[in-house]
């Protein structure tokens, strides 16, 4: 029991510690699955460090050697190009780069909780795993399992100090748990160490007071931070103090000014005589597994220089504009960035400094650095074409058309079932216009199921795109935006992400934009128009706007749209990572096909392990004994030639082999001297010699007379000639690891010393 205690407990202990504190990533993933994952990390790092540690190997070593399982790990479950299976080759590496990658996109815009993805339960693997390499080897290795609760403190403390919630209290209470826990199995250890006599001395009460002054700190914690520091209780935007300013970076700050508790003013609109949106910035460039990028801005031109007439228009827009002319007076108050917003087409801004550009392709204002401006003026237009001139441009994907950018029209890696529900969507249309006022609709009306939220449904499809279209149909501006954008591009209708601020509520002779009014929509370019807004966020309280064209638009027949998933998906064999945010569309068509796969590939990866442990040479000889045992218990004619290889190969592991044409009893004796064999194994060693012999009398490979030496006397008589060499001559670490057995004489020359000579 004494070495169960001091063996195998602590390491366990350290694992269990360590699965217990990773609860606290629930208020940063969503979904069940990543929990498996935290348990499979950390059994593979406590099991190869037990087995190193009975290979008596050292500390470093065994560090060394968990890292390296964790590795294979990691290359079995999240890459499909490991050598062997699990050996970490540069195409596994270049995989885990740019899953990685991905990952860090994701991170950069997602605000947790998250849905799962292969790249986040890949960081989490290996995040864990490090974890448990440290908890382990400072528990075990160092015999400092307390200084393991700095270790175990963060990765409580991250998770809540990114989460917008309060993490829930039964993770902290497994977290105190499984520390101390951890502390009363290493007060244990150190008992049965020491002694009893010396436990009695005042040893034996530290497992309780362990206990006691861990859980005493953790209430204490759990009242400092609900009362004093707040932690895990959400993020906010910004602040409303003086010489604090809050910028819109999409989609991470826009989603924090979405779900702000603190509303915080940014702007002050005088002279905006109709709603309309207050675009600051526009995503075109659209990247699988990315999501939406700003992209280039190299057609830009002083925006405030006042030797300028007026600011260029985008491509594709014919004059004079159909629209209503609009001057408004824009106070910036709280924002400061390197964007400044303005109302559809600027042709002129008026009071802002010499150092911001206008792109007049992604209508954008920008400066080289972020800056609170001044109060500016902008004269512009509000495009209001007539339905009837949009029509005229023809179908989707014709000639007028293809004056625009091509990347407006990108869909490279977009999941074919995106393709064919937006096919289905739109059928009956035969304009492309008709096929965008459709496609608007389609989110918008309530009997197709899709819901505002702040708060996605989680999916299972790997695909965060797939996952909001056809099972969840739950979430924010940011996701019915992106996913409306890229439905429209795969109609061949150019279209981009807008962001920027809804119009905001009149307050006296003004209107106030604050962060609540954060938005996103999604601009489809049509020639002479050019980008027109379209809204498909299905909002309830009237902040969005519907452009007039919208509104009068006919309900093309034949397009209602389907209630559930239409077109069934089949998926691949390979994870890859989700697209970095629920809001960001779709990524590779060769994406993952959920967890339930690389739960299927953790297993085969471990069975792999095994199989490659099997291979090497200390899997080689623990078979080759298993076999001559089983050949002994089993009796018959081979069991004496099994016993006989045995004991050679025990005695080969330890460096000496008897020459080949040495008799039996000549290489018993050899054997008694070379390894000081003491009595019980010289006695086993006789009985085996003399079974041989008889076996040579009895002729080659006979059985042996059971009047001399029966089945069950024999196995005995190699069980005591084993453990009178692990007792007289130990085997070293090195042997242990790379028995000579198996590398240096071989089955075929073990078998030649049982020859009758």
């Amino acid at each position: 029991m004494s070495g169960f205690t001091t063996h195998v407990l602590p390491p366990a202990a350290a694992g269990l510690a360590v699965a217990l504190a990773a609860t606290s990533l629930t208020g940063v993933l969503t979904g069940p699955h990543w929990w498996g994952f935290v348990v499979l990390t950390t059994a593979v790092v406590v099991v190869a460090g037990m087995l190193l540690r009975w290979l008596r190997m050292p500390s470093i070593v065994v560090a060394v050697g968990q890292l390296t399982a964790l590795a294979g790990l990691v290359t079995v479950m999240f890459t499909s190009s490991g050598r062997l299976v699990v050996l970490p080759g540069p195409a596994a590496a270049a995989q885990l780069r740019a899953l990685l990658a991905r990952t860090a996109q994701q991170i950069r815009v997602g605000v947790p909780p998250v849905p799962e993805s292969a790249g986040l339960l890949c960081l989490v693997v290996v995040a864990i795993g490090l974890v448990a390499v440290a908890v382990d080897t400072l528990t075990v290795s160092a015999a400092a399992p307390a200084s393991s609760g700095l270790v175990l403190l963060g990765v409580v403390t991250v998770p809540a100090a990114v989460s917008e919630q309060l993490l829930p209290w039964w993770s902290f209470a497994l977290s105190a748990l499984g520390f101390a826990l951890l502390l009363a199995v290493d007060s244990r250890r150190r008992q049965l160490t020491w002694g009893e006599s010396a436990g009695s001395g005042g040893h034996i009460g530290a497992a309780p007071t362990a206990v006691a002054v861990t859980a005493g700190a953790v209430v204490v914690a759990l009242l400092v931070g609900a009362t004093v520091t707040a932690v895990g209780a959400g993020r906010s935007a910004g602040t409303s103090q003086p010489g604090s300013g809050i910028g819109l970076s999409p989609f991470t700050s826009l989603r924090g000014q979405l779900t702000s508790g603190d509303v915080v003013t940014l702007f002050r609109v005088w002279g905006l005589r109709q709603r309309a949106y207050l675009r600051a910035l526009t995503l075109s460039r659209f990247t699988t597994g990315l999501g939406w990028q700003r992209g280039a801005l190299d057609g830009a031109v002083p925006a405030g220089d006042e030797r300028t007439e007026r600011l260029p228009l985008p491509v594709g827009v014919s004059t004079p504009v159909q629209g209503s002319a609009l001057q408004v007076r824009i106070e910036p108050i709280n924002y400061v960035d390197d964007w400044l917003p303005s109302f559809g087409y600027p042709l002129a801004l008026a009071g802002i400094s010499p150092d911001w550009n206008y792109d007049p392709d992604a209508i954008t204002v920008f400066s080289n650095h972020r800056q609170h401006a001044q109060p500016y003026t902008e004269l512009g237009v509000l495009p209001a074409p007539d339905p009837q001139l949009l029509r005229a441009a023809g179908p989707a994907g014709g000639a007028p058309f293809m004056a625009v950018d091509p990347r407006y029209l990108d869909t490279a890696g977009v999941d074919q079932r995106v393709r064919r529900l937006a096919t289905q969507v739109t059928a009956g249309t035969s304009t492309a216009f008709d096929a965008t006022v459709a496609l608007n609709r389609w989110f918008t009306q309530p009997s197709n199921g899709f819901r505002y939220d702040l708060r996605t449904a989680p999916g299972n499809s790997g695909d965060a795109l797939v996952d909001f279209l056809f099972t969840g149909r739950r979430g924010y501006c940011e996701q019915f935006a992106s996913a409306m954008a890229i439905m429209l591009r795969t109609l061949r209708v150019p279209a981009r992400v807008a962001v920027g601020f809804t119009p905001g509520t009149v307050t006296g002779g003004s209107r106030l934009i604050t962060t609540d009014d954060a938005h996103a929509w999604v601009e489809a370019w049509f020639p002479g128009a050019g980008w027109l807004p379209f809204d498909p966020t299905p909002l309830s309280n009237g902040r969005t706007v519907m452009p007039d064209y919208v509104a009068a638009g006919p309900t093309p027949a034949g397009s209602p749209p389907p209630a559930g998933p239409p077109v069934a998906g089949t998926a691949t064999s390979m994870p890859d990572a989700a697209a970095p945010h629920p809001s960001v569309a779709a990524r590779a068509s060769g994406a993952g096909s959920g967890v339930g796969t690389r739960i299927g590939l953790s297993v085969a990866g471990l069975l792999g392990l095994g199989v490659l442990a099997g291979l090497t040479p200390l899997g080689v000889r623990a078979g080759r004994r298993r076999r001559r045992l089983h050949l002994v218990d089993a009796g018959g004619p081979r069991a004496v030639r099994a016993a006989w290889e045995e004991v050679l190969a025990e005695s080969a592991d330890r460096g000496e082999v008897p020459p080949v044409g040495e008799t039996v009893r000549a290489s018993a004796q050899r054997l008694v001297h070379a390894h000081a064999l003491d009595e019980p194994g010289r006695a086993g060693l006789s009985i085996v010699v003399d079974a041989v012999e008889r076996s040579w009398y009895a002729g080659v490979d006979g059985p042996v007379p059971s009047a001399r030496v029966t089945d069950r006397e024999l196995r005995a008589a190699v069980d005591a000639v084993r453990a009178g060499l692990a007792r007289c001559a130990p085997p070293s670490r090195m042997s242990r690891l790379l028995p000579r057995s198996v590398l240096r004489t071989g089955r075929n020359a073990l078998r030649s010393r049982v020859r009758r000579r």
